[in-house]
Formats: structure tokens, sequence, C-alpha cells
């Protein structure tokens, strides 16, 4: 039996400020002991747009951001929230601008911002992540694939943080504005496009097996798990469809044959024709590609046959901390509160 949301419970909120999209998670605690989400919204704004060539924000995706948190603050209002967590990473941390973002946001929203460390962002993004695994006694590798950059991180659920973890500007916005801008995008622009995630995930590779070698295991031992926009947005089109549910996706396994086979099909449509694939959410048409020759090349690299995709992630982490740090709980990676997800 669920319980009622007003059961000795008390509104929480998260807002996750990425790249490509803004999030929000509205949530009640529930007897100290379940959380149930009762908001759940996302937004794409595309702060990345155009960074790579100016290293800022531009006015026009800083507005676009702003008006969805104004949105967002009534939200917060309506559904009578008493904490809220709001966190920016990847292009944000990055931007020469960014203090002029934050000022903006909190003097036209009323919204104050922390830009999170890669550290930060790893630990809450596993926290995230775990929350919703039903098997957590073995290593994770897991990958939060947003559209600037991607975070690696190599877990230990037992553990109070990573044991491993890095950030690499590598996402699927700047794949597709660096080698993918034609549309559709040519062969020889695919295989550069290839060739460069490659080179970043090679570097990577090495870091993950010297971890590895320093806690005594292999790439065979640990589970690879993805989150994020193009993750969870690859789920949605392997189900077919356009209802989005979270709870359909946590714990998602695919297979490298379809991966191959999806990405393979996307190279070869225009960005109108992607728009009639279902479960492809609108406004990720253009940058999907990009997103999936990231996953496949992780894949390759990792020597893994599939992933495990989970919709949580980083915004569930910033609400599980925000509730920690309010209810003087320890900080774990492992949280013991559950999840209720309603069926809609």
């Amino acid at each position: 039996m669920t319980p009622a949301a007003n059961e000795s419970s008390t509104n929480f909120a998260s807002i996750d400020i990425g790249s490509h999209t803004i999030r929000l998670l509205i949530a009640s605690l529930v007897n100290s002991a379940q959380i149930i989400p009762v908001r759940v919204e996302r937004a794409i704004t595309r702060l990345a747009r155009g960074f790579q060539s100016s290293q800022e924000l531009s006015s026009s995706s800083m507005e676009s951001s702003i008006h969805v948190l104004k949105t967002y603050r009534d939200l917060l209002s309506h559904h009578k929230v008493g904490y809220v967590a709001c966190g920016a990473t990847g292009v944000v941390r990055r931007a020469d601008n960014s203090a002029e973002f934050l000022e903006k946001v909190r003097a036209s929203v009323g919204l104050d911002i922390s830009i999170l460390s890669e550290d930060s962002e790893a630990t809450l993004s596993a926290k995230g992540i775990l929350s919703v695994l039903p098997d957590n006694r073995n290593l994770k590798l897991l990958f939060d694939l947003g559209g600037s950059s991607t975070e690696f991180l190599l877990v230990d659920p037992r553990q109070t943080g990573p044991i491993w973890s890095q950030s690499i500007f590598l996402g699927a916005a700047t794949v597709t504005e660096k080698h993918l801008a034609d549309d559709p995008p040519k062969t020889e622009s695919v295989k550069l496009a290839v060739k460069f995630i490659g080179n970043q995930i090679e570097q990577t590779l090495s870091r993950v097996q010297h971890s590895l070698k320093q806690v005594g295991a292999t790439l065979e031992d640990v589970l690879l798990v993805g989150t994020a926009g193009t993750a969870t947005t690859l789920a949605s089109m392997y189900l077919e469809t356009n209802n989005y549910q979270a709870h359909r996706i946590n714990g998602l396994v695919l297979g490298e044959n379809w991966l191959s086979d999806i990405t393979q099909q996307l190279a070869g449509l225009t960005i109108g024709e992607r728009q009639r694939i279902r479960g492809l959410e609108k406004g990720r048409e253009d940058i999907i590609l990009g997103g999936a020759l990231i996953i496949l090349e992780i894949l390759y690299a990792m020597k893994k046959q599939q992933l495990t995709v989970t919709d949580a992630g980083l915004l569930e982490g910033l609400l599980l901390d925000l509730i920690e740090k309010q209810r003087g709980m320890p900080h774990v990676l492992l949280n013991p509160l559950t999840w209720h997800w309603e069926e809609r």
C-alpha cells in the first residue's frame, strides 16, 4: 500500500542544471523512510550551444534557462517545497561568464545555484544511480553522459565514496557541434567523430584499469551502468514508447548489437527523419547520434556486450544528499531510503 503524501511527509526538491537540459524533481519524504516523487520536469535549454567557440554561455541560452527556472520556481511554490538543492555542472563549471549567469538567476528567480565540483558531481551521481539498482553487491563502472561532459565513476557500493572518478569534456552536444553538423552527417564526418571519441575514452580506459588493479579486480568484474539524456533516450527508443516512465528505464539492459544497429540507423537519417522515431525525445534528435557514438565507444573500450541504464543519477543524488543534510543522516553512497514511483 502506498503511503499518503501528507502522512508525516515533507516536500523536497532538486534541480540539475546541465549543459543541454535542466531537470526538476519534487518528492515527498514519507515517514522518514520512503521517497515518493510528485513532480518530475525536464526542459532542453542548450546552455552549451556555441560554447566551444566562445568559452561563454550565450545570452539566448541563459535567457531560455532562466525562463525554465522561473517555471520551476512556481512549481516549488505550488507543491509547498520546504527544501531545495540546485546544482550546475558541465558547461556552467567551465564557462568564463558563469558568475554572470548565477547572479542573473539569483536576481530574477530567487534561486541560489551551487556549481558542483567534479568530485561532488561524481559522488552525487553515484548516490542517485545506486539508489535504484536492485543488486549493489559488486563493483560498478558508472558513467553520466551529458551535453558537454561525461563523468566516469568506479564504485564499490559498500564504500563512502567512489574508488575513482574522472570528468572528460566529451558530450553529445559537443561531439555534434565539432563533427556532425551536416544533415545528414557525412560518412567521413562520422568516422572522424568515432576516432575523436575513441582517443578521449582510451585515456580514461587506462585510468580505469589502473584503479581496478589497485583493488585486485579487472574489467570482467564490473557492471557497466549509464545514465543521463543519451542513455535514457536510447532506452526509451528501445521500449518504443513516447510515454516516458522512469521506473521502466531503471535497470533496463541494452545489448551491444541493438546499440550498434540503432546508431547505424541514426547516422543515415536526417534530423527530420529522426523525429519520427518512437521514444526519441523532441529536442534531442540532432545530438542523439553523437551521444550514441560515445556510448558505443565506451562499450568497446570496456569490452562489454551490454549496458545497464538508469534514469536516476545526479538529480536523485542531489535530493538524497539534501534529505541527509536536513535530517542529520550519515552521508553514504548507498542511502537506506527507498523510492516509490507511481505508475502513470
